[in-house]
């Protein structure tokens, strides 16, 4: 059976700040698509209230 290469804790911590910067970006595009879509909402529910002219 082929040995178990060792862990590089360098290539580790690489992987894993990678990871974390993909997850704040995937985080922050989500905040913005939801305050747009909030907005948009919004908007629509204010339109839906006023009476036709």
């Amino acid at each position: 059976m082929a040995a178990t290469p060792p862990i590089d804790p360098k290539s580790s911590d690489a992987s894993i700040d990678a990871m974390s910067k993909a997850f704040d970006y995937a985080i922050q595009k989500s905040a913005e698509i939801t305050a747009l879509t909030t907005e948009k909402k919004v908007e629509l529910d204010a339109a839906k209230q006023r009476p036709n002219a």
